[in-house]
């Protein structure tokens, strides 16, 4: 890094500069529009920005730019600061109708102080810009001045500059995830689970390491929907660095995540007996009581098909685990210490000490649903409980629309789309972050095929499709995704 390297340029209209589609904070944006989009996710920090640049003008800190082909210059460091000047000259370019309301304001009370041109440091050199750019990143002033990177965004720029990081895997991982349109926040906790990501677990994630790069080794819909399901369990703290620390409770956490995308996977069964409470259908056995057969050595007292685990005694010790890939075979036991319970894995939807929705006295429809699905045990009536719910979703979403005066879309709006709009209407008023949004609108995507677990078309098709057939897994895991925004609605 030398003074010498970069260059003085005077007067750069600020409509000549373009924002970096691969600066750590956007990270694989499709077009101008969507990384400004993608800066604005942290609304109040730009706000910030805008009114301290409106008012007291740009920071000393130079700019860095490189030229383009065509005349034209991109941001190496400083896209906060441009994006600012981009919206303060031109508030239309701000998608979200409240957010632009403010922009304006701050506009027209500083008219004269917002500049349509700037110097800037340009140099052609990506070495001294990288170095120059990662000495930076130091102090914040609540969001006016310079944010300090978070470890994840540090290794993104690491990684997209070509330079080693210490959380590679990882932020390999999260890149891909990033790239395919899954959300990644700034701040998630890539040096807590850095280890988790090892050679072992990416194969089972879906990758393997080719010429020290991931390579895509399953089918792309089930690797998103992995991926969507593993960076929303440690991102909301269902799922901790503690639950994954051992390669034997990585497994069993492996064994989840594909379950919940149809990937099954055969472990190798014991030789020494345990009574399992449910008998299924497996490898050569005894006879349960009601006369299914059981997997080897294992005793069942409810004859039912379907996978073994939930039930089990405590296994004997020193399995070997065994992955087969993709299967139809059930899930056998793993010897060792008791497999702790994944969430999904109760009795019924709403799990003890769970906070249900607070429905009004009058909306005597809704909260029979609520008391009905309360009694039902899922295990037994999996289909019974995907009805009821999915009445509670859609008088839901009808209550918040209307209690809110929220425009009706059309005449034949779907409950998907209902749904989207609702999630919006919260996000603006500031009731769910971004991360909720995207979340719910994750559900609501009935157009994306390769949204792993479910969405409310696949919803629809269980009560009126006889080859759509709801599981538990499946209905508590959506259950326990969306039940902040159901409780939201009757607020």
């Amino acid at each position: 890094m030398s003074r010498k390297d970069f260059t003085v340029q005077h007067d750069v209209a600020i409509d000549d500069i373009l924002l970096d589609h691969q600066n750590p904070r956007i990270r694989s944006g499709d077009d101008q529009d969507d990384c400004i989009a993608r800066v604005l996710r942290k609304e109040e920090q730009m706000l910030r920005l805008m009114a301290s640049i409106a008012v007291d003008g740009l920071s000393t800190m130079p700019i860095l730019v490189m030229p383009t082909d065509d005349g034209k210059w991109v941001v190496k460091d400083g896209n906060r600061r441009i994006t600012a000047l981009k919206l303060l000259n031109k508030p239309e370019l701000c998608q979200l109708t409240t957010l632009r309301g403010k922009i304006r304001n701050i506009r027209k009370n500083n008219l004269k102080n917002i500049p349509t041109k700037i110097d800037c440091h340009s140099s052609s050199n990506e070495e001294a810009i990288a170095k120059e750019v990662i000495a930076r990143h130091s102090g914040a002033l609540g969001g006016a001045g310079q944010l300090d990177w978070s470890a994840y965004l540090r290794t993104v720029y690491l990684l997209s500059n070509n330079h080693s990081s210490e959380y590679k895997r990882a932020g390999q991982y999260l890149f891909w995830a990033e790239s395919n349109k899954i959300p990644v926040e700034d701040d998630f906790p890539i040096t807590n689970i850095n280890r988790f990501f090892n050679e072992s677990n990416l194969s089972l994630l879906g990758f393997k390491v080719t010429q020290n790069e991931l390579e895509p080794i399953l089918p792309e819909d089930k690797i998103i929907g992995m991926a969507y399901k593993v960076i929303g369990d440690f991102y909301s703290k269902r799922k901790s660095v503690n639950d994954v620390f051992t390669p034997e409770q990585a497994k069993i956490y492996l064994d989840e995540v594909r379950e919940s995308v149809g990937i099954h996977k055969v472990i190798d069964v014991p030789d020494t007996g345990s009574t399992g409470s449910t008998g299924s259908t497996g490898s050569t056995g005894s006879t349960g009581s009601t006369g299914s057969t059981g997997s080897t050595g294992s005793t069942g007292s409810t004859g039912s098909t379907g996978s073994t685990g939930a039930g089990q005694s405590t296994p004997p010790p020193d399995s070997d685990v065994v992955d087969a890939g993709p299967s139809e075979g059930p899930i056998r036991p793993v010897r060792g210490s008791p497999p702790r319970k994944p969430d999904w894995d109760r009795k019924k939807l709403f799990w003890k000490g769970a906070l249900c929705p607070a429905i009004p006295s009058t909306e005597l429809k809704a909260r029979k649903i609520v008391y009905e699905i309360g009694r039902i045990n899922s295990e037994d009536a999996t289909l019974a409980v995907t009805m009821l719910l999915r009445g509670l979703v859609e008088l839901s979403v009808g209550y918040h629309r209307k209690n809110n005066k929220l425009e009706n879309l059309s005449k034949f709006a779907s409950l998907a789309s209902d749904m989207e709009s609702s999630a919006d209407s919260m996000y603006q008023l500031k009731k769910i972050n971004k991360s909720q949004l995207d979340l719910i609108k994750a559900y609501t995507n009935t157009k994306r095929t390769e949204v792993g677990i479910l969405n409310i078309d696949t919803l629809q098709k269980y009560l009126h499709r006889e080859t759509h057939i709801p599981n538990r897994q499946t209905i508590h895991t959506f259950w326990d995704e969306i039940c902040f925004f159901i409780r939201l609605c009757w607020e």
